[in-house]
């Protein structure tokens, strides 16, 4: 922590603890956590493709077994808003899930970065073998830099809780919560909640028109008989 954070600590500071700086150290405490959570979803792509590279497309296999498919059968209908909105829901589900995973020793928030890493490393390169590896990049890139960072902040705040429980079990750590921590730790889940914001956005708007604008021509060709 700065030498900021160390005198808030002591009290009285919101004065002497600005946003930008209580942000800046919420970054610098988290960022290893963080970079485990980016590691552990890297780890899931990997798995997914060789899954499927194995003859495993995993949206099938769900789909038969719960009987109904990941994604709501209408969800082309949806309009911008609502899609937008459809997909913020279930980002902020997944999202508060992965910092309350930490109540699960962290098990949960592990599993939740491993799995989707495999979804999408196992969707995605389906769909590449379908269309091209330039579409699926076109229709991840633009949400996915808003939207991953966003997921794996939520992790990284997860991981950190469990460790400061951990040094307040071995008596290393006064207190699990203190002022400071809960007040930049809240200004990350905000920061991090509103990449979300931007990238359902995004996904709603940006990505169809640029597949639509980029690959219409192919998806017409894969259509016809």
């Amino acid at each position: 922590m700065t030498e900021r954070s160390q005198r808030a600590e002591g009290g009285g500071f919101f004065g002497s603890y600005p946003p930008q700086a209580a942000l800046a150290d919420a970054w610098d405490e988290h960022r290893r956590y963080v970079g485990f959570a980016a590691g552990l979803f890297a780890l899931g792509v990997v798995v997914g493709v060789l899954l499927l590279a194995a003859g495993y497309n995993l949206l099938e296999i769900i789909a038969d077994l719960l009987g109904e498919s990941l994604f709501p059968e209408d969800i082309d209908a949806f309009g911008g808003l609502e899609l937008a909105r459809f997909l913020l829901v279930n980002n902020s589900q997944a999202y508060f899930l992965s910092i309350g995973g930490a109540l699960s020793l962290g098990l949960l928030t592990a599993w939740a970065m491993v799995f989707n890493g495999i979804i999408v490393g196992n969707v995605g390169a389906a769909v590449a073998n379908n269309v091209g590896l330039d579409y699926i990049l076109v229709g991840l890139l633009p949400h996915g830099v808003f939207e991953l960072p966003a997921l794996f902040i939520a992790a990284g705040i997860g991981f950190r809780l469990l460790y400061r429980f951990g040094q307040r079990i071995r008596g290393t750590r006064d207190a699990v919560f203190t002022k400071p921590y809960l007040y930049r730790t809240a200004l990350l889940v905000l920061a991090g909640w509103l990449l979300l914001v931007v990238a359902a956005f995004v996904e709603a708007f940006v990505t169809p028109a640029l597949l639509e604008a980029l690959f219409a021509e192919r998806l017409e060709g894969l259509s016809t008989p």
